[in-house]
């Protein structure tokens, strides 16, 4: 109840919503790779995409973080889901 999850669109998130970001995945070269939703947990961060299942990054995990005006940015460990890996999401409330 009252969860963005529960509304009819689905991949609507209100701009103001503290923890659940609209992301776009950004190649080296600045290519569209796919949107989602990044939630932010109390212990990891998730992606949902239509295409493809959850992916989760424990903050154990990462290495590294940045961002920018629109860009956020980390390094995953190998002991992450995904492995070793640079992954990048446009999102325009980055910060």
């Amino acid at each position: 109840m009252g969860s963005c999850c529960s509304c009819p669109d689905k991949d609507t998130v209100p701009d103001n919503h503290r923890n659940m970001f609209k992301v776009i995945n950004m190649d080296d070269d600045g290519n569209d790779l796919g949107s989602g939703k990044m939630e932010l947990t109390d212990t990891e961060l998730i992606l949902y995409t239509r295409k493809h299942d959850s992916v989760k990054w424990h903050y154990l995990c990462l290495q590294h973080y940045a961002y920018d005006l629109n860009l956020f940015s980390f390094e995953s460990g190998r002991r992450c889901q995904t492995g070793q890996g640079i992954f990048a999401f446009k999102c325009a409330r980055a910060e």
